[in-house]
């Protein structure tokens, strides 16, 4: 584990955003996206390709559309095909990755007139193919329904979509991924709980891909081979770094079996280097008597050896009052950053805060408070490196995104690399809880918001490049 000296780090971390600062970039104004005039964009979620597009994913009247864009103007949209109406006649559930390339995948669920439900995948080019573009749902599983899970993910030139398959009662039997970025297609399982006589329900899963282009898993479940709950849980890391002769995965690290690890806060999954070695790592909470406290665990990507079990030491005031609502990671080189939505204030009147380190491992961490200590409930918190654009002779830094209510006002607010907040975009509409999602590639970072069940786009990008409608 690379820990720096504290001082030593925060001059690198001055120094990177002395250099950084002088560049001249800004968020586009953001706006509505729209398959046709007057519709709502809900649950959206988006990918970024290697040349800046942002590839949307969302819902309209129960059904999965596709919106590519630079700069918040439509280059390619339409809607996906169901072959009925009516009741349970739905999709739903999507998600979407992009390659480099700007070949993109879109994940959903679907239903067709009955309560069976399908994991469906399409493959969007980034030219419309002779006859235009298929939008039909492929099945990830061909045999089996699924229980309503669905994930993709990608990096560079590699994507897989993790997906499950149901127990009668609506729990998961098997959970599989599916290569998507390779000719056929190939699958096989991450964790087959009825061949052990049990079923689980997953309580959230993260997953990424490490440098060689292999998956890696992490999961937190509760599991029974039947009766009542309460049911027993587990955490693991599963990766087919190893599999076994019908491509199951067979690289395994149970981290632990014990029911304190957080329903509510959901895991976070990344890499980082360490003596020369990727390292993968997974970020929990537990509940340690009335005190909620970070976990890191991690060990090398491939084999899974070397393992580490980090209870991350927060400041002193932690050790009175310690509430944690959410919890991201974010590996970039030989650095392992660490945010959280936290409170530490014993007082009522207390409002958690957006906290972040750049050195989770040191004995006690040092925390930044991107949220500036505003009076306000926070939600969704996210982070993803962002490449340092031309000009700038930093490397990368990370870029934290989270939304706030003070019961008048939803806010969306970036931590723009190191110092500085920005607001992304507000409204007096509170139906809803702020939340959204952001993805970046390299120097390009964009993010989707929710205003009312509207989507609402923004990307950051130099003022220069704006066209005019968007500036």
């Amino acid at each position: 584990m690379k820990k720096t000296p504290w001082v030593f780090t925060l001059l690198l971390f001055i120094s990177v955003f002395a250099l950084s600062a002088c560049v001249p970039y800004s968020f586009s104004t953001p706006m509505q996206i729209h398959i046709n005039a007057g519709d709502k964009v809900e649950h959206a979620v988006i990918a970024v390709d290697g040349d800046g597009r942002s590839h949307i994913a969302g819902i309209v009247a129960d059904r999965v559309v596709y919106y590519r864009t630079l700069h918040g103007e439509p280059l390619q949209k339409f809607t996906m095909a169901l072959g009925g109406t009516g009741p349970n006649w739905k999709q739903y559930n999507p998600d979407i990755a992009a390659l480099n390339n700007g070949t993109s995948f879109v994940t959903w669920v679907e239903q067709r007139g009955t309560t069976d439900k399908f994991a469906c995948y399409l493959t969007i080019p980034i030219t419309p193919p002779i006859g235009g573009f298929d939008k039909t749902c492929h099945t990830l599983d061909s045999t089996d329904p699924t229980a309503g899970h669905v994930w993709v993910v990608a990096r560079e030139n590699t994507a897989y979509a993790v997906y499950d398959r149901p127990y009668t009662d609506g729990r998961t039997s098997e959970l599989w991924y599916r290569k998507l970025s390779a000719w056929p297609t190939y699958a096989g399982r991450v964790h087959w709980f009825t061949e052990r006589y049990e079923t689980a329900k997953i309580y959230s899963l993260d997953m990424g891909i490490d440098d060689d282009g292999f998956l890696h898993v992490g999961y937190h479940y509760n599991w029974t081979t039947g009766g009542p709950p309460p049911f027993a849980e587990r955490l693991e890391i599963r990766s087919n770094r190893s599999i076994n002769p019908d491509g199951q995965m067979n690289q395994i690290w149970v981290i632990n079996t014990q029911s304190g690890t957080d329903e509510d806060v959901p895991v976070s999954l990344s890499f980082f280097n360490d003596g020369g070695f990727q390292n993968v790592a997974l970020a929990s909470v537990e509940h340690e008597g009335t005190l909620d406290c970070i976990f890191i665990s991690f060990c090398t990507a491939a084999g899974c050896v070397n393992k580490g079990d980090h209870a991350v030491s927060l400041p002193s005031s932690w050790d009175t009052k310690s509430v944690i609502k959410d919890v991201e990671i974010l590996g970039v080189g030989n650095y392992l950053y660490l945010g959280f939505i936290g409170d530490d204030d014993t007082a009522p009147t207390g409002a958690e805060q957006v906290y972040y380190t750049w050195d989770p491992f040191a004995a006690p961490v040092s925390l930044l408070q991107p949220s500036a200590g505003s009076a306000t409930f926070k939600y969704d918190l996210e982070m993803t490196r962002v490449n340092a654009r031309p000009g700038s002779s930093a490397n990368h830094f990370p870029m934290m995104a989270w939304g706030e209510s003070n019961m008048l006002l939803n806010e969306f607010f970036v931590y723009e690399g190191l110092t500085q907040k920005v607001k992304i975009y507000e409204t007096n509409c509170i139906t809803n809880l702020p939340i959204g999602e952001i993805a970046s590639n390299g120097v390009y970072f964009s993010g989707v918001w929710d205003d009312c069940f509207n989507t609402i786009f923004s990307t950051q990008a130099y003022i220069t490049d704006l066209p005019l409608v968007v500036k």
